[in-house]
């Protein structure tokens, strides 16, 4: 089934179809939706089922691939060896990060600015072709959201994400808050610090505040708990809630961006991000995902651990949140091991 797969996709990259390939953390089940035509649609479908590809900035153009047609596979993992692909982590590029980390530490102990989440881009050159690339991310990541997206129009994209915006079956939403990272280090206690501790509590408030303004009911939010995504952990805490499917909308609204992806307040966060970080994030730390209105189910997800496949190199992205609290050096290794997520399939 393996084969069926990969064989299954190259044939739609070679004939330029438009798909969205998904597989939900922890299952073997991966469904693949495609056009019949490679038309590029910028809203979405009243009645079929869709994907949804969207950039970190909302306001900017959505790209939907309607499923006129889908295919299932099974895919059993294999077990995977990482590859010894690095990241740059140059002087300069330390320096610069470093700079960006300390002058936004400054400014929130100086004004409103609570937390702002500061990215970086690395390209790397590519090893592998895009099909043995994804062989790799669903073979190394069996607990992420995995996906690939293409369109002719606007390119490839892939990515291993551990973060849910929102899932929603039966009357019921959930989504949750994920923040603070540190490294899976085998066989030593986890413990998490002030800094990570506040910045959970800090995107659990605005997710639970967030979903109140957008008018679901009975929220419900459960224990925080440590969870593993790759190569690295991260505080999650899952929220629940009641609504209706066509208020889905609203409440995306209210959500995105997050503040584990923006920071907050989330308005003065996006000025100092566009002002500050000197590159477009395109897609990483917007959202993707799948809505059906006839089955009125949906599942959303946060862009990260994510990276853009060109003809000779791979974009990746990533980045962290910025408190009161942290330390430039500690947050530009942050980054890097985020980095290598994605590098270590390339």
């Amino acid at each position: 089934m393996r084969e069926n797969l990969l064989t299954y996709t190259s044939q739609l990259l070679r004939d330029e179809t438009p798909f969205f390939l998904l597989r939900k953390s922890g299952e073997n089940h991966i469904q693949v939706s495609s056009q019949k035509s490679k038309k590029l649609y910028n809203q979405p479908h009243d009645k079929m089922a869709y994907a949804i590809f969207s950039k970190f900035q909302k306001s900017e153009d959505q790209i939907f691939v309607y499923a006129e047609v889908i295919q299932e596979f099974e895919w059993s993992v294999e077990v995977t060896k990482a590859s010894h692909q690095s990241i740059s982590s140059n002087s300069e590029a330390r320096k610069d990060h470093e700079k960006l980390v300390s002058d936004a530490v400054q400014t929130i102990r100086n004004t409103e600015l609570q937390k702002v989440v500061l990215s970086r881009k690395e390209s790397v050159v590519r090893n592998h072709s895009d099909i043995q690339i994804l062989e790799n991310l669903l073979d190394s990541y069996p607990i992420a959201n995995c996906y690939f997206f293409y369109h002719p129009a606007v390119g490839k994209w892939m990515g291993a994400t551990p973060e849910t915006l929102l899932s929603y079956k039966n009357g019921v939403l959930q989504t949750m808050s994920l923040a603070g990272t540190q490294k899976l280090q085998n066989g030593v206690k986890v413990t998490w610090g002030k800094k990570e501790k506040q910045e959970q509590n800090l995107v659990t408030d605005f997710i639970i505040s967030a979903l109140q303004i957008a008018g679901v009911e009975k929220i419900k939010s459960g224990e925080t708990e440590t969870v593993q995504a790759g190569n690295l952990l991260h505080l999650r805490t899952q929220i629940q809630a009641t609504t209706t499917f066509y208020n889905l909308q609203n409440c995306i609204n209210e959500l995105h961006p997050t503040p584990a992806v923006c920071g907050l307040p989330r308005s003065i966060a996006l000025k100092y991000i566009l002002d500050h970080e000197n590159y477009d994030r395109s897609f990483y730390t917007g959202y993707l995902g799948w809505n059906d209105p006839q089955s009125q189910t949906a599942d959303y997800y946060v862009n990260l651990r994510c990276m853009e496949l060109q003809e000779d190199a791979i974009q990746l992205y990533a980045g962290g949140g910025i408190t009161a609290m942290s330390d430039p050096t500690a947050e530009f290794e942050e980054v890097q091991n985020k980095l290598l997520t994605m590098a270590s399939i390339v």
